[in-house]
C-alpha cells in the first residue's frame, strides 16, 4: 500500500496522468473548435441544416433565431422556425412567424398555414381563408403538406358543420384526381358520417362499405359503421363492427398523429364503453 502511495506521488505518475489528460483534452478541444466553426463560420446552408435537424428543441430554436437575426429576409429560415414552434406547442409564436413568411411568399406557405390552422388549431374558418386564397393564386391543384387542397377544404367545411359545402369539395377532390388510386379511402368514411348525421343511415352505410372495399384496414370505417348500426338498433351488427374496429386499433391501423388529435379520431376506451352498453 505504501509503494502504491509513493508511485502516485512520483514524477512517473505525473507524466502518465498528464499524458492521459492530454489524450482526452485534445479531441474535446478539436471538437469544440469544429463546432465553433460550424456554428459561426460555416456556409449558411450548413448552419441551417444543423439548426433544422433537432426541430422543436431549445437548441434548434436558439440557432434558428440566430440565423433569422443575421438573415432577416430568408423566408426558409423563418418558416423552419415557425414549424419548430408549432411542433413545440407554442402556436401563438409559430403562427406569428408564419404570418411574416406568408407576407414574403404567400404561394409557397399558405397551404401549410391552412393545414396548421385546420389540424392543430381546429380553426376551420381561417384555414378555409388560406386554402381559398391559395387556390386562387395557383393554376394547378395544390397539395398542402402532401394532401389534396380540395380534400382539406372538405374537411374544414365538415368541421364547421357546413355539410353542403363539404360535399361540394369532396366531389371536387375526386374530380381533380385523374388516377382513382389517389382518392383517399378515408374520405368516404367522412362522407358517410355526414349522411349519418343527416339520418340517411342506408346511404351512410354505403359510404362506409366503400371505404372498406378500398381498404379493409381503416378502423374508423368500422367504428362509424358500428355507430350507424347502433343508432338503427342493430345491436349484433354494431358489436361485430365495434370489435373489428377495436382489433384494428390494437394492430396499429388507426389514423393518428403525434402532435394533434385527428379529424373524427376514435379511441379504444370509447369503443370498449360502447360495447358494454350493448
Amino acid at each position: 500500500m505504501g509503494k502504491l502511495k509513493t508511485f502516485f506521488k512520483s514524477k512517473t505518475w505525473r507524466i502518465i496522468f498528464g499524458t492521459i489528460k492530454l489524450i482526452i483534452a485534445i479531441p474535446i478541444f478539436i471538437y469544440c473548435l469544429f463546432c465553433f466553426y460550424l456554428y459561426f463560420f460555416s456556409p449558411l446552408k450548413t448552419k441551417f441544416d444543423l439548426a433544422a435537424g433537432p426541430q422543436g428543441s431549445y437548441y434548434s430554436a436558439y440557432m434558428l433565431d440566430y440565423l433569422i437575426k443575421t438573415n432577416p429576409k430568408n423566408e426558409k429560415i423563418l418558416w423552419e422556425s415557425s414549424v419548430a414552434y408549432n411542433k413545440a406547442g407554442e402556436n401563438e409564436e409559430g403562427m406569428r412567424r408564419l404570418k411574416k413568411v406568408i407576407e414574403m411568399n404567400p404561394r409557397d406557405y399558405l397551404g401549410y398555414s391552412g393545414w396548421i390552422k385546420q389540424t392543430r388549431l381546429r380553426d376551420y374558418e381561417n384555414s378555409l381563408i388560406d386554402f381559398h386564397r391559395l387556390d386562387k393564386l395557383s393554376n394547378v391543384v395544390e397539395y398542402p403538406w402532401g394532401e389534396n387542397i380540395y380534400y382539406l377544404m372538405g374537411l374544414s367545411y365538415q368541421g364547421l358543420g357546413n355539410y353542403d359545402s363539404a360535399i361540394v369539395y369532396y366531389d371536387k377532390f375526386i374530380a381533380s384526381e385523374k388516377n382513382p388510386d389517389n382518392i383517399y379511402p378515408r374520405m368516404y368514411t367522412y362522407r358517410g358520417k355526414i349522411e349519418a348525421d343527416r339520418k340517411n343511415y342506408s346511404k351512410a352505410l354505403d359510404f362506409y362499405n366503400k371505404t372498406i372495399g378500398l381498404d379493409k384496414n381503416i378502423a374508423e370505417a368500422y367504428y362509424y359503421k358500428a355507430e350507424t348500426f347502433r343508432l338503427t338498433n342493430q345491436k349484433d351488427s354494431a358489436k361485430i363492427n365495434y370489435n373489428k374496429s377495436l382489433d384494428l386499433i390494437k394492430k396499429g391501423f388507426k389514423d393518428t398523429y403525434p402532435y394533434d388529435e385527428r379529424f373524427l379520431e376514435i379511441y379504444d376506451t370509447e369503443i370498449q364503453d360502447k360495447l358494454k352498453e350493448l
